[in-house]
């Protein structure tokens, strides 16, 4: 995530950050950042995921089971820099998200849970800020803020139980030209429900072609690099969300809340198709470990319905836009 915003256009320069005298191997890790992926400001996914089983459990409506067998998901990301200076940093973004869902084998079609979200979507409309700022030569303050209307049908109705944001806020420090490192807290919806815990972040590009980022509980990958046009990653990472439901599963509740987190392994391969135009293919394997839908605000134990999914294998596909190699090393190079 912290790569993604540092895109400075008034960059310090890397022999700024105090390294051991070894002029050789300070040579060695700037040719490395020559293999380090440039920022995407525009991207497109497509993901598709195999066929699972999910079952109800509900005091309401009773316990009824059904296969997924379609659950595919189209998002759109936009990053643009609203402010470059040499010791200030602030990234805007935009998002959307739409998520569909088709069942078949339904131990009962009349179902609510079935009948609800069968080829209906669930839709995120966000807008994120990426803000950093030195605080030293070696020390610097980062935080990323998002907020987004999720919804089935997003809009100005019931506006505060749609708007769900999210907070992470850090101090960390430049260890040496190719290593960072953080602490910090973090607000959101990564555990499926409200939550705040502690986070820390290692970014370390620790050989020519290799590096990692860390920022734990959040997120782990590790990055391979074999050329300039070709990246190789795999990942873990923690993802949630909630979604205010305009259309309620049950006819005594106007609004109810359809919360999830699931922990993702993937495995991701980009290449350039053109200097500024990328594409990238990713098999993952999701892991549910919290699905439940409620009243707005109420967490899992106070839940009408709990959903157990089976783990499942899915598959992304991407095109996304970076800064021309020119353009890009000409922006590294000044200030």
């Amino acid at each position: 995530m912290l790569f993604l915003f540092c895109f400075d256009l008034k960059a310090q320069e890397e022999e700024d950050v105090p390294i051991a005298p070894d002029r050789e191997l300070e040579g060695v890790l700037k040719a490395a950042t020559r293999f380090k992926p440039r920022p995407k400001f525009f991207e497109l996914n497509t993901v598709v995921f195999t066929d699972f089983l999910v079952e109800a459990e509900s005091d309401i409506e009773g316990d009824e089971d059904a296969i997924v067998s379609q659950n595919l998901i189209r998002e759109a990301k936009l990053k643009f820099p609203m402010v470059l200076k040499e010791k200030v940093n602030l990234i805007g973004g935009l998002g959307y998200r739409h998520e569909q869902f088709k069942f078949s084998d339904q131990s009962d079609p009349e179902y609510p849970l079935f009948q609800r979200f069968d080829d209906r979507s669930l839709k995120r409309y966000s807008f994120s800020l990426y803000y950093k700022r030195d605080l030293s030569e070696t020390k610097f303050l980062f935080m990323f803020l998002s907020s987004s209307l999720n919804s089935d049908d997003p809009g100005f109705d019931n506006f505060r139980n749609q708007l769900k944001s999210s907070l992470t806020t850090l101090i960390g420090k430049q260890v040496s030209v190719h290593k960072q490192r953080g602490f910090g807290i973090s607000f959101g919806y990564d555990f499926g429900q409200p939550a705040i815990f502690p986070v820390y972040l290692l970014n370390n590009d620790f050989a020519l072609k290799w590096g990692y980022e860390l920022l734990l509980p959040k997120s782990a990958k590790l990055r391979y690099s074999p050329s300039e046009s070709d990246h190789i990653y795999t990942t873990l990472e923690l993802q949630g969300a909630s979604y205010h439901l305009q259309d309620t599963l049950f006819e005594s509740f106007d609004a109810l809340e359809f919360r999830r987190s699931s922990v993702r392994w993937t495995l991701t391969y980009e290449r350039e198709i053109h200097d500024w135009l990328w594409a990238g293919a990713t098999v993952g394997y999701r892991y549910p470990i919290n699905i439940f839908i409620s009243r707005p605000r109420e967490r899992r134990r106070d839940a009408l319905m709990l959903i157990n999914a089976e783990n499942a294998l899915y598959f992304q596909f991407s095109l996304f836009l970076v800064p021309p190699n020119k353009l890009f090393n000409k922006a590294k190079g000044s200030g």
